[in-house]
């Protein structure tokens, strides 16, 4: 039996194509992913203030709320702002001496049935959406007010500062105050309302918070002192070895060595053994005994070694 092998010429635009078959393109305006431990750290920051606007949202509105993450994303505005409904409510909360802002993001059903509840009515559902009436816009910017101190209670040093409010945008591609191509950092919440389900998010400016997560992170490099170092060094546990002179024998004589024999050591009984750290000499030193004990005694030290 025969095997017939063809050869083929196979061009450099095949290979080319091969490749891009195999390889993800890389898209460059998108902004770069966060680390593993840069996604724990913000998730739970943004896991303790959804069980801060729970319990506020719980408190005010008389009806059992809960939120619960379901996840952080960096990606561009423009991105984040295709995910969202055409109108909706986008709070704005305003940074001091910085021009973005964060922003919390809900349905302006959800929110209609907040002001529905504050004011002592009752509803079992989401009434239809629309902008805010004076009045609403009031009592849902006090509520919003103690909102952002919850986000800045549970981020912390992430923040630049206390977001403040600042305005209500009504249409995510309109609102002017963040360019569509700037990264931001988005968590998505699913949250119900008694019976009723609807979602929220929470949108971070990136330019804002990257930094500062780098630098609080556990794995942010903290630089050592000198005596730090020294230190560390100092501590480090290593072997030591007392060593006599070696002796050189053939193969053949190790094979043939049994219980009893004698081995005569080229180690004369006035020269000092030396004492080693792996390969490493770092002194002589004599045997000796101290009751039970086997010591030795340094009689030199190398210098290069200190």
């Amino acid at each position: 039996m025969t095997a017939v092998v063809e050869e083929t010429d196979m061009s450099t635009a095949t290979l080319a194509a091969d490749r891009t078959d195999r390889l993800p393109e890389y898209d460059f305006s998108r902004p770069a992913q966060l680390g593993r431990e840069s996604t724990r750290h913000l998730e739970a920051a943004f896991e303790s203030f959804a069980r801060l606007w729970s319990s506020q949202l719980t408190d005010k509105i008389r009806v059992r709320a809960h939120l619960s993450l379901e996840g952080v994303e960096l990606v561009s505005y423009e991105e984040y702002a295709a995910t969202l409904p055409g109108t909706t409510a986008m709070v704005a909360g305003a940074f001091a001496d910085r021009e973005e802002p964060c922003v919390v993001q809900f349905g302006l059903d959800s929110a209609l049935l907040w002001v529905v509840q504050m004011m002592g009515g009752r509803s079992t559902s989401l009434p239809e959406g629309r902008t805010f009436t004076p009045i609403e816009l009031a009592l849902v910017r006090h509520l919003m007010e103690g909102t952002f101190e919850h986000l800045h209670a549970s981020l912390g040093a992430l923040l630049p500062g206390e977001p403040r409010f600042s305005a209500v945008h009504y249409n995510p591609q309109y609102m002017q105050v963040i360019s569509g191509a700037a990264a931001v950092i988005v968590a998505r919440y699913a949250m119900r309302l008694g019976d009723v389900e609807t979602t929220a998010t929470v949108m971070l400016p990136a330019s804002a918070v990257v930094d500062r997560l780098a630098a609080t992170g556990s794995d942010a490099a903290t630089p050592h002192t000198r005596q730090q170092t020294l230190e560390q060094v100092r501590s480090t546990p290593l072997e030591l070895t007392l060593r006599l002179a070696p002796l050189t024998i053939g193969a053949g004589e190790v094979l043939d060595l049994a219980p009893g024999d004698l081995l005569r050591l080229p180690h004369p009984d006035t020269v000092p053994y030396e004492l080693v750290a792996g390969d490493t000499p770092i002194a002589r030193a004599t045997p000796g005994s101290r009751g039970s004990r086997l010591t030795c005694m340094i009689t030199t030290t190398h210098e290069e070694t200190h």
